[in-house]
């Protein structure tokens, strides 16, 4: 039979260590007991989001909510009694704050500090108060190649965000602009180029090439005379000095429409697949044929690895983002890394480059960072990179290579700093745990905060107005530069999470919630508070998929020769 009492105690909070453990000991014990606590779960969860809505209802109706919301059937009730009599006059004050404060991501900065209330209340704003972030950021300036820029143009900058608006006007080089919406478009000079959204460009004159994925499906290109929409595809875009457009496609297929330049009038569209391409003339009514013609386009060449590099992952399958400071970290006045780029292999064919255009933030490249191997080092206090938009799953396999900083043990230090965080700028607030959580690699935040204690969890958003983290477990403390190679594995399909440092298991708790999401990763500090990593770090893995068996083994072994850490008994599936 379910422990229908621990299901209880562990939604009120009020379960003991070892009514905790044996609660995980249960789940873990049969996928169909995470199942049932899932649902379990789900049906609790939904019911109170259903009541709250119902009561804020009511209380803007100036009804009583008191004897018009009757328990559902089998629904825990308590604390609700309570809430629904005596609070129900506060609950749009509650509200407001529920959604309109971020989470804090389980950090309680004055049930742990030590320090005076008012000290508590200081660091809290200064480290835990989240930052302004502009919305209207759609793209980035993710390649730039011996630009130079028109006269009137203003130059722009590596790693630049880009808003709503933006103009690209080039006399010569390349630019590679990439869209939120994950649309990629190469610029080759001279052209004139406006960013109009995430979902939108205009080519004024030039030429630009476009690769958009799937979830970019339906992304616009508009010339003077014509206006293409993607259907998956790679095109371009060419415009003549007279105004008149050509597009060509390469591989998928396109809609293509006449746009009259003085009235703004469409024409039909024409569906426009791999290997053709069209003309549109100012002084034609249809367009006319061509031949496609590649040559016409710039585009630029993802980073490449060695021959003997391809060979540790015989499948390459779920490959999302791949970043080696030996490959891939371009440097900026110095040894400051503006841009660490995705290296695409196997199924990660598009680049989420991770960027820091702000030189007093940028990471340091370090040659022999770990064991002699190149690194990127962070110095526990302002810098990061944030990655492009990047599509993650439910199913997460996070590998990296890493080491603690004596920045790390400085007196003083309350809280941990994070190596990667899935909600990077624009954060989401997660104020449901019904939306997709937000997985965290680093040092416990707050609660059971020890240095360079090195592991993962799943923030899942608030519940009764608490944080809620699950799958969350840690090392013991690994010290200062010890270089580890870290696996933390989310398998929602299965119900598991488990945790490797160095080859060897540290935990497994129960995965279920869902983690999928398309979010900026944010690396070497928490999404949006002042949680910095104090430490180096060489390589940084992401899969979409709950690596197991073979393909684990692989991937930790070539990470081990590669930067020479002795693996402690191999991780089991």
């Amino acid at each position: 039979m379910p422990p229908k009492d621990l299901f209880n105690g562990y939604l009120d909070g009020d379960l003991s260590a070892e009514q905790l453990l044996t609660l995980e000991d249960w789940i873990a014990a049969d996928a169909n007991n995470a199942a049932t606590f899932l649902e379990w779960m789900a049906l609790q969860t939904w019911t109170r989001e259903a009541l709250q809505g119902e009561l804020l209802q009511q209380v803007l109706q100036e009804t009583d909510p008191v004897n018009r919301l009757p328990a559902p059937t089998g629904v825990r009730t308590a604390r609700w009694g309570w809430f629904a009599v005596l609070a129900a006059s506060l609950l749009i004050a509650a509200m407001a704050y529920s959604l309109g404060t971020p989470s804090r991501d389980g950090v309680q900065v004055a049930e742990q500090s030590t320090a005076t209330p008012e000290q508590a209340i200081l660091d809290a704003i200064d480290e835990s108060a989240p930052e302004e972030v502009d919305a209207s950021i759609v793209a980035t300036l993710t390649h730039l190649d011996k630009c130079k820029w028109a006269d009137n143009a203003l130059p722009l900058d590596y790693g630049q965000q880009l808003e709503a608006g933006t103009q690209i006007k080039l006399n010569s080089g390349v630019v590679r602009v990439t869209f939120e919406s994950g649309a990629e478009a190469v610029l080759q000079g001279p052209c004139d180029f406006v960013v109009d959204s995430a979902m939108h460009g205009t080519i004024r004159s030039g030429g630009v090439a476009v690769t958009a994925p799937k979830r970019a499906y339906g992304f616009r290109i508009r010339s003077p005379n014509a206006e293409v929409i993607d259907l998956g595809t790679v095109f371009g875009v060419n415009v003549d000095a007279s105004g008149d457009s050509e597009v060509h496609v390469f591989s998928g297929e396109v809609l293509s429409r006449s746009v009259d330049q003085h009235d703004g009038h469409e024409g039909e569209l024409t569906r426009l697949t791999a290997n053709h391409a069209l003309k549109y003339n100012s002084d034609a009514a249809e367009p006319s044929k061509i031949a496609s013609n590649g040559a016409l386009f710039a585009r630029t060449e993802p980073v490449s690895v060695r021959k003997a590099d391809y060979d540790f992952l015989p499948d390459r399958s779920g490959l999302a983002l791949w970043l080696a400071a030996d490959l891939s970290a371009r440097r900026q006045d110095g040894d400051g890394v503006v841009a660490w780029s995705d290296i695409l292999f196997g199924d990660n064919v598009t680049a989420e480059d991770a960027f820091q255009p702000q030189r007093a933030a940028q990471p340091k490249l370090v040659a022999n960072g770990i064991n002699g191997k190149p690194a990127l080092s962070f110095n526990g206090t302002n810098e990061f990179l944030v990655t492009t938009p990047l599509e993650t799953t439910d199913n997460q396999t996070i590998v990296m290579v890493c080491q603690f900083s004596e920045a790390a043990e400085r007196p003083g230090r309350k809280r941990g700093g994070q190596i990667l965080n899935y909600n990077g700028p624009p954060h989401r607030l997660v104020s449901s745990t019904y939306e997709p959580g937000v997985l965290q690699i680093g040092e416990p935040l707050d609660f059971g905060f020890k240095p360079t204690s090195l592991g993962g969890k799943l923030f899942a958003g608030r519940l009764d107005g608490k944080d809620v983290s699950e799958a969350e477990m840690y090392s013991p403390p690994i010290g200062v530069g010890v270089p580890v190679v870290l696996v933390y594995r989310y398998d929602l399909d299965k119900h598991l999470a488990s945790l490797w440092i160095n080859g060897e298991l540290i935990d497994q708790k129960p995965a279920l919630r869902p983690a999928g999401v398309t979010s900026r990763k944010t690396i070497g500090r928490h999404g949006f508070m002042k949680f910095f990593f104090a430490g180096d770090l060489g390589e940084l893995m992401i899969f979409n998929s709950a690596l197991e068996g073979d393909a684990l083994r692989d991937v930790t072994g070539y990470l081990s020769n590669k930067y020479k850490i002795e693996l402690k008994p191999q991780p089991a599936a």
